[in-house]
């Protein structure tokens, strides 16, 4: 409370009660940067009354999401997800991009995540790596155990990434990787193929040009408790699976993507109108300061 009192501007990646509940100084500039850099699945407001979804009345008296004197976004379909999710005006929705697209986009910084990622796991130097980064679900385990048994460990790697809130049990018994001392960036920087359901990690295996494939076992009972952001059928970038082994002879089988569609619709605020990665970062760290207005 003292330093949203006294600060000359607030940035935030997540809903933090003090700066929806509290009243504050006028002029003061608050930017929502979300922790990332789209949406797969519902969030917010746009869970309101679901099974796994925000109570309505709970919202309304803890003000979720509210104060926000912009919001960050990276593309067009993931600012109208925002505008749902955080109940505003579209206004408030600003092509800014993110910081982590400039770090995604920078080869120093990738590679220098690489090399860290490699001196903790050599083994990965060699053979194809297969990261597997599912979603939180919550009272349900996720199927690890189906995925390692399926997986032909050997020359290929596979690395499995839990939610940091999952609690499932993981096979000990296995050669696969539990990679949680590294974040999904890091992993990001040695993964020839991503295994996913409905994470975000799909928009930053899609700034990697990772090859994507998605496993959504559970896919019916996710959207009645949950829901869906976006028609998935028709949005995700990659194969779309029903079993462990469909999903490990595609990704030991995955070639190199063409995600330009995919990123001249939910990412062309950091590309080009064809979805063509940029030359250079896009500088987004440097727009959304330019946007607090220190000066």
């Amino acid at each position: 409370m003292y330093h949203l009192a006294t600060c000359h501007a607030c940035l935030v990646d997540g809903y933090i009660i003090p700066v929806s509940v509290l009243s504050h100084r006028p002029g003061l500039p608050v930017g929502q940067v979300w922790h990332a850099l789209g949406a797969v699945k519902k969030f917010g407001h746009a869970t309101s009354g679901m099974a796994e979804g925000t109570d309505p009345a709970v919202a309304a008296v803890m003000q979720m999401h509210q104060n926000y004197t912009f919001i960050a976004a990276s593309g067009d379909v993931p600012a109208g997800i925002y505008q749902e999710a955080f109940g505003v005006a579209r206004e408030t929705i600003e092509p800014l991009g993110m910081p982590r697209v400039d770090s995604i986009l920078n080869p120093a910084v990738r590679a220098q995540r690489r090399r860290a990622v490699l001196r903790a796991f050599p083994q990965l130097s060699q053979g194809k790596v297969v990261l597997y980064a599912p979603t939180f679900r919550r009272g349900h385990q996720v199927h690890y155990h189906q995925l390692s048994d399926a997986f032909p460990h050997g020359e290929s790697h596979l690395v499995v990434l839990p939610h940091p809130s999952d609690k499932s049990a993981i096979p000990e018994d296995t050669p696969m990787i539990v990679g949680d001392s590294f974040g999904p960036l890091d992993w990001l920087s040695v993964a020839d193929v991503v295994i996913t359901d409905y994470s975000a990690i799909t928009y930053e295996a899609a700034l990697h040009d990772v090859p994507l494939v998605f496993w959504p076992y559970d896919l019916d009972l996710y959207e009645e408790a949950r829901g869906l952001a976006l028609d998935y059928a028709q949005e995700m970038p990659g194969p779309v699976v029903t079993s462990a082994e469909e999903a490990v002879d595609q990704a030991i089988s995955a070639s190199s993507p063409d995600y330009r569609a995919f990123r001249a619709r939910h990412l062309n605020y950091v590309t080009d109108q064809e979805g063509n990665l940029p030359e250079h970062p896009p500088q987004c760290t440097q727009r959304i300061i330019a946007r607090l207005n220190l000066s």
